[in-house]
């Protein structure tokens, strides 16, 4: 079989006129030799970037996302990615999309250079991985070699179990790669090279696609998660059957010179931190250290009561990059120094963060304070002065009510919106957050936050207090798992206190959506009509607080600020009663309370803000604090 020698003018920057580019591929020929004719192509060409959109010689058109760039390698054009925001994908809807994309078998061919590996990393994807749901595929790579993973409807009666299959070739960074992925619906193939690099014989039958899912290139890409590509990218062409070996040879050698370029690293990526340390969990006699390394290595924590230190934790990891290392065995309420060290695998050299400091935990019996930031999502300018000005008032721990980012799938904002922002906070002070829905219950979250399982819910005990950390994005109905969770809880305190033997004085509860809110138009639109003042879903959760004297609750997702009376029994029953609070002003975009005033309200603000709590004993006091530090809102609770 003959066929055109696509792979001169897809990779090559042309000025020609489209006429002269079908003459070409009319009359340039390649030897004769086995292949598949492509049905999705895309060059990296300036003449075929139109608008942020790049036009697809075969399939759909790639809407780019970020700022992918154009480079030369010699004279052929190809396409460079940050690993930070960018990406592509189809600018059609995933209906549309299906009709190009292979059913039966496939071939996905391209050429990639990787500067950072990752756990999931992604060069071109179509696929859902969910929980129980494992659809589509996916050609891209782990920590240390490429992969290929793909579900069918013929393994296991099509149950939606994806084969990852690993090549054994190490990746290299900046090295550029011809990678080759078949399936020929009785096994998969993985070729680097020119060479097969893995095979597996599990799947079988027809591909078995999602009900819904993006074709993106440059990302491994589904619902919850986003695996951003750092590197370069010179083509990607897929295919209907299942190329031979004769065929993925002659393309490889079509372009051999690449494999054999000087790896060309990205020195952004130099052996570094790439989510500094910052504080989890901590407890009277513990806390947790974790940090991020731009490449895989090792972590040590040295700590003590001065900067001398004097004990130390090696960190523990899964994948290399993501460390937690937990100090235990300290003494309640005392100040400790501690600095992380970091070696690259392979290295003697190594490199420390700055000196740091925390506290442990205060004993029921002494006074202590915390500051509640929540919705911080998509600002880190403003999150990241709140912060400095919290850190400045010496809060013992943060609690942040959700929406901690803008969107949970992308690692960029947990690394360089969040974690650089908050920095100046969270790596003094522990952090005890909660899922809102801007996380999207990405494994991003569960990935950062070590806390107990099931992680998104969970309890501690500060001082003379109790805090339960909910997921309103999940049912919290009598009949719900957490509700069930959160009424033992309270009944095993309850019990505490008929015995004499309980510590606790205060209780509180923190989740993302409100209760009471009189925001314009999240619960009706009260500049027309009338307001459900609050998420109904939730409301049942009103008689727990009532009955077991719960003190206050705090809830972001509406960006602003609001503090009602004390309610009980769905009444202002002041001094006793639950003092529920909406505290998003942490640096999303600022909402405004509706004309009418409700029953429930107490203070209403519009504005940035941060609340810093402090209690003594029997007394609590609390304080709000604008964007520019100055005091708004003061109350004094003083427990009966």
């Amino acid at each position: 079989m003959l066929i055109t020698c696509r792979y001169v003018l897809r990779l090559r920057a042309t000025w020609f006129a489209p006429a002269m580019l079908f003459w070409l591929a009319m009359v340039t020929v390649c030897p004769g030799h086995d292949g598949p004719d492509a049905i999705v192509s895309w060059v990296f060409a300036e003449s075929f970037v139109d608008n942020h959109t790049i036009r697809a010689q075969q399939g759909p058109d790639l809407a780019m996302h970020g700022s992918p760039k154009l480079e030369l390698v010699g004279e052929s054009s190809i396409l460079r990615l940050d690993g930070r925001d960018d990406f592509l994908q189809s600018n059609v809807s995933w209906k549309e999309t299906m009709v190009s994309l292979p059913k039966q078998s496939l071939t996905i061919a391209c050429w990639v250079s990787v500067d950072q590996t990752q756990p999931n990393g992604g060069i071109v994807s179509a696929l859902q991985d969910n929980g129980g749901e494992e659809t589509g595929w996916v050609l891209g790579y782990n920590e240390s070699t490429f992969t290929f993973g793909l579900s069918s409807q013929g393994a296991n009666d099509g149950d939606g179990v994806m084969t990852y299959l690993g090549g054994s070739t190490p990746i290299e960074a900046g090295k550029w790669y011809h990678l080759v992925a078949t399936y020929d619906g009785e096994g998969m193939q993985l070729w680097v090279d020119g060479k097969l690099d893995g095979e597996s014989k599990v799947q079988r039958g027809a591909v078995l696609y999602p009900a819904e899912a993006r074709l993106a290139l440059g990302a491994y890409l589904d619902d919850n998660e986003q695996f951003l590509h750092h590197g370069r990218i010179g083509s990607v062409t897929i295919y209907d059957v299942a190329a031979k070996q004769k065929w993925i040879e002659h393309d490889f050698e079509h372009q051999a010179a690449w494999a054999a370029m000087a790896p060309k690293k990205d020195a952004s990526l130099d052996f570094k931190f790439l989510v500094k340390p910052y504080l989890q969990f901590g407890t009277h006699d513990s806390m947790r250290v974790l940090c991020e390394l731009s490449k895989a290595g090792q972590v040590t924590v040295e700590f003590g009561e001065t900067s001398g230190f004097g004990q130390s934790r090696q960190a523990a990891t899964e994948d290399g990059h993501l460390h937690a290392a937990l100090l235990d065995g300290l003494t309640a309420e005392t100040g400790y120094y501690y600095q992380v060290v970091i070696k690259e695998l392979d290295s003697i050299q190594e490199f420390r963060s700055e000196l740091l400091s925390f506290q442990t935990a205060s004993p029921p019996n002494r006074p202590f304070s915390f500051t509640v930031i929540a919705d911080t999502q998509g600002n880190p300018e403003v999150n990241g002065k709140l912060a400095t000005m919290a850190w400045a008032l010496r809060p013992n721990f943060l609690v942040l009510p959700g929406d901690l980012v803008d969107d949970g799938t992308q690692k960029n904002q947990w690394i360089h919106e969040f974690f650089d922002s908050m920095n100046p906070l969270i790596s003094r002070v522990p952090l005890f957050p909660v899922l809102g829905n801007h996380e999207r219950n990405a494994d991003h979250y569960y990935r950062y936050m070590d806390l107990p399982p099931p992680e998104y819910y969970y309890s501690f005990r500060y001082g003379n207090a109790v805090f339960f950390m909910l997921d309103s994005n999940k049912k919290l109905g009598p009949d719900s798992e957490q509700y069930i969770w959160l009424e033992a809880q309270l009944e095993a305190i309850r019990a505490e206190e008929s015995s004499g033997k309980s510590d606790i004085v205060w209780k509180f509860a923190c989740f993302h959506h409100p209760i009471y809110s009189s925001d314009e138009n999240d619960y009706g639109d009260l500049w027309k009509g009338k307001s459900s003042w609050g998420d109904l879903r939730l409301r049942p959760l009103t008689a727990l607080f009532d009955r077991y004297g719960v003190d206050v609750v705090w809830n972001g997702h509406i960006h602003s600020y609001e503090r009602t009376w004390p309610l009980r029994d769905g009444e202002a029953s002041s001094p006793a009663g639950t003092t529920y609070m909406v505290t998003g002003g942490g640096g999303g975009g600022l909402e405004q309370a509706g004309p009418i005033r409700p029953w429930f309200q107490n203070n209403v603000r519009r504005g940035h803000h941060f609340v810093f709590v402090a209690i003594n004993g029997r007394v609590l006091e609390l304080k709000s604090f604008d964007l520019e530090g100055r005091l708004f809102d003061t109350t004094t609770i003083q427990k009966q």
